[in-house]
């Protein structure tokens, strides 16, 4: 009777110990089945975000051979490109599907499906053998504008302008597939500045043909030059969103501070639109006039630095001086001086002088030049920026870096170098950045 006492009382924990093994191994497949679960939700996020890669990236390349020649299946080659970037059994997946489309105005567009395998949920939890995970993605080749600002003054003759040459022509290369929608300028300064090549499409063969023919002479009119490029007949970007703007660029190369600046003067009672320039040592003014559209050809205008009201020897009130043939009054007057933003009183040292002073000593003159050249280059790029249009600037030998930055859009977009046969390398660096920013 003890015997049976005693399986009684054993008997309810046996049970009670079979039903923690029962519950303790329901616990341990459900905590299986959530963690096979999640590893199955990673590897579909993994796959999507495999294919969203493989999606732009043939997006990508697709827009940017729109206008390629040599590629006669479009829709075929960005196929090929997603499908290498996302090859059959990815992260254990099936063979995936692309579809490729395009609006007929340069955006392509690509959809793509796969089907995950769930090996492991479907074990556990008898589950969908496969999941579907779909993703798509668009390109569009974005329509440039770009202006070449060279510096051809002086010291540019040799090794210098010859590696200008060659990195300027490759660099208007990179974009010979895209004539038809892109626009380029070509402008050229020294002491006058030259518009070579207006904004306009099929622009390869042109400027290079134009680059080939540089030559260098004079000095460095940097602020003429920003302003004429300022002038290009860009497009109107108002009001365009800014995924669809047309890209305006600038390219801005000098290899020297700026020496001369485009004015209004008067001579013998004569009105010119001229170019004022430094000598070649920067300490004073050089003596004649030059053309503004023609490089170091000068007027006949004597003794620029010769100050005064600019009347015929007749009539004005400045004193005799010495001219080219003997004594004389002749004098020229700088109607700079009394410009409300750059008149004398915005360079200390002219300060004391008065808008029409005769004989103003060449010291301070040379000084309020060297002024006026690189305050108008700096507002004038500043202008340019206000426009929504950016600034590269490349720097050669001499120039001062700080001023180069200035004038561009900022840090990023500066690029210096002493030696000239490293502009190639500069020039293919800056294609290399607008090339891909122009696919969005």
């Amino acid at each position: 009777m003890g015997r049976n006492s005693n399986k009684g009382i054993q008997s309810p924990l046996r049970n009670q110990h079979g039903a923690y093994i029962l519950v303790t191994g329901i616990a341990v497949v459900v905590l299986f089945g959530f963690a096979a679960l999640g590893i199955e939700v990673g590897r579909w996020y993994a796959i999507q975000g495999e294919m969203s890669k493989a999606i732009d990236g043939a997006a990508f390349a697709g827009a940017k051979n729109v206008n390629n020649p040599n590629i006669t299946d479009l829709h075929g080659f960005v196929e090929q490109v997603a499908q290498a970037n996302f090859p059959p059994g990815l992260l254990g997946t099936d063979t995936p599907t692309f579809v490729v489309s395009d609006d007929g105005n340069g955006k392509i567009t690509v959809q793509g499906d796969t089907n995950s395998i769930n090996s492991l949920a479907r074990v556990v939890g008898g589950g969908h053998d496969t999941t579907a995970i779909a993703a798509d993605g668009s390109a569009k080749l974005r329509i440039a504008e770009i202006a070449l600002v060279l510096d051809v003054s002086g010291s540019m003759a040799g090794s210098p302008l010859a590696d200008l040459k060659n990195g300027s022509k490759n660099f208007v290369e990179n974009f010979t597939d895209q004539q038809a929608d892109n626009r380029f300028a070509l402008i050229t300064f020294a002491s006058g500045v030259q518009k070579l090549y207006d904004m306009d499409h099929g622009y390869v063969s042109p400027m290079t043909s134009a680059i080939n023919g540089l030559g260098a002479t004079g000095g460095t009119n940097a602020e003429d030059a920003l302003a004429q490029a300022l002038a290009l007949p860009w497009s109107d970007q108002s009001g365009v969103p800014a995924n669809e703007r047309t890209k305006q660029v600038v390219v801005f190369f000098s290899d020297g501070n700026p020496t001369a600046f485009r004015g209004q003067f008067k001579y013998n009672g004569t009105d010119y639109d001229a170019v004022a320039a430094l000598n070649g040592s920067g300490t004073a003014v050089w003596s004649n006039l030059q053309r503004p559209d023609y490089q170091f050809t000068t007027f006949s205008v004597d003794k620029t630095y010769r100050t005064g009201d600019g009347k015929p020897s007749g009539s004005t009130s400045c004193p005799n001086t010495s001219g080219p043939s003997g004594t004389d009054k002749l004098n020229v007057r700088w109607y700079v001086f009394s410009d409300p933003t750059y008149g004398k009183d915005s360079y200390g040292p002219m300060s004391g002088y008065g808008t029409q002073q005769c004989n103003i000593p060449g010291g301070p003159l040379a000084g309020y030049l060297d002024y006026l050249a690189k305050q108008m280059a700096i507002d004038n790029a500043a202008a340019i920026k206000a426009q929504g249009i950016e600034i590269y600037t490349i720097g050669l030998g001499n120039v001062d870096p700080a001023f180069l930055s200035t004038l561009s859009s900022g840090s990023a977009f500066a690029y210096y170098t002493p030696d000239s046969s490293e502009l190639e390398g500069i020039f293919q660096q800056i294609a290399n950045i607008l090339k891909l920013v122009l696919i969005s």
